[in-house]
């Protein structure tokens, strides 16, 4: 199962993603991180996520960050004819969308919620595990996490 994370700008209607990362839960060798530099049209900016939750600054996602074209490319490359899951899956396919919309491109992949592959009371337990959890917000942090609460769930007996 491939999870990904997405880190955005703020959670802003303008506001947008700059980082995505994904793992694979049975290849922990199998997996990609990186910053999307944000386009002329992509300005809002929430000085709080980058001090509270992200840590991340634009000057760092514009340095280190690649175009939106060669993101949506390394992602269909990589995850072509997949499907990638995430615990936020409207959060983070509405961050996913808005990238390929930037590039005018088509993911070749689709979109899952973590939560349709949790057993009976998977969810409930999913959330009592986050809650007391610290999460670092930083897309691949959060994609492993993710990826050993699942695995976890799912091979309990």
């Amino acid at each position: 199962m491939v999870i990904f994370d997405i880190e955005a700008s703020g959670l802003h209607p303008e506001s947008y993603p700059i980082e995505i990362a994904w793992q694979d839960s049975n290849e922990p060798s199998h997996f990609d991180s990186f910053f999307i530099r944000p386009t002329s049209n992509w300005t809002y900016w929430d000085d709080y996520a980058e001090t509270e939750i992200h840590c991340t600054s634009r000057d760092t996602i514009v340095a280190q960050g690649i175009s939106v074209e060669d993101a949506c490319l390394r992602l269909n490359q990589s995850l072509k004819e997949k499907i990638i899951y995430s615990d936020a899956i409207e959060y983070d396919r509405h961050w996913m969308m808005k990238l390929f919309d930037e590039a005018g491109v088509k993911p070749t992949f689709n979109f899952g919620s973590v939560l349709d592959t949790l057993p009976e009371d998977g969810e409930f337990r999913l959330s009592q595990l986050t809650e007391t959890a610290y999460i670092k917000h930083r897309a691949l942090d959060d994609a492993r996490q993710i990826a050993g609460w699942v695995d976890q769930l799912i091979n309990e007996k």
